[in-house]
């Protein structure tokens, strides 16, 4: 099984009594938001980086995308 550390995170009492209303694995469900927001984040960095990357290129024409298909299709 997969090593695990612990967290303590703080609500309010009203939310602390709704949350008992509910339901559900509140640890499980709180992993996945923290895992989803791991995974946005990535995405946001690594859409960061694609963007400053095409400012440092030019841009390539259709034709010349399709020469490299053909190029490559006859190897």
């Amino acid at each position: 099984m997969e090593q695990t550390d612990q967290i303590t995170v703080k609500v309010p009492h009203e939310l602390k009594k709704n949350m008992k209303q509910v339901k559900i694995n509140w640890s499980e469900y709180i992993r996945e938001c923290v895992q989803n927001k791991i995974e946005e984040q990535k995405m946001r960095v690594a859409s960061a980086r694609l963007d400053e990357i095409r400012k440092h290129t030019k841009p390539t024409s259709t034709e010349e995308i399709v020469a490299w298909i053909r190029e490559d299709r006859e190897r």
